[in-house]
């Protein structure tokens, strides 16, 4: 994004939204492999952990030029990412004192059905660390605050992969 914020997607999500219509252009195996070849320069070359979709674009449409297309892409392209945030130290407050850590899974599941509803591109979740701490009931950071924090992380991913019928990611923070 302009203001500089990392925001997850799939390289297919993107390369739809860069290409447009001539997606259909192209024959589906051609966009596959030219997104592996992306992907592949970036993690294993040059061994980033994220792109801007500027730097994807152009590397994609070198990819295409070099298969033969004339691939020339819009300055700022329009990607519409929907995100749906929850705070999860918010959540912990609003829990305590009710049967806490089953209750907090329970609200848990229904913050995830709630967000969903709203067909967002990415779910994400924030104060996890802050949350943990007070569900253990901690003031620093402890093996109960591990085994707490991989509970709640696994717990999301499940829920999510559930519950969603499309595209979804999750941002956990």
């Amino acid at each position: 994004m302009s203001s500089g914020e990392l925001l997850p997607c799939s390289a297919e999500a993107i390369t739809e939204e860069l290409l447009g219509d001539a997606i259909s252009l192209i024959e589906p195996q051609t966009i596959q492999e030219a997104l592996k070849a992306v992907v592949h320069y970036f993690r294993e070359e040059e061994e980033y952990s994220s792109v801007s979709v500027d730097q994807f674009s152009n590397a994609l449409g070198k990819v295409l030029q070099g298969f033969g297309f004339d691939v020339v892409f819009d300055q700022d392209p329009g990607v519409n990412l929907r995100i749906e945030k929850t705070d999860l130290r918010k959540l912990a407050t609003e829990t305590t004192g009710q049967g806490f850590e089953l209750f907090f899974f329970q609200q848990l599941r229904q913050e995830v059905r709630a967000n969903l509803q709203r067909s967002p591109n990415i779910i994400q979740f924030n104060g996890l660390r802050d949350c943990v701490k007070q569900i253990v009931g901690a003031e620093r950071w402890c093996s109960r605050c591990r085994r707490m924090h991989g509970q709640i992380v696994a717990y999301l991913r499940t829920c999510l992969d559930q519950d969603s019928r499309r595209d979804c990611a999750l941002l956990i923070k």
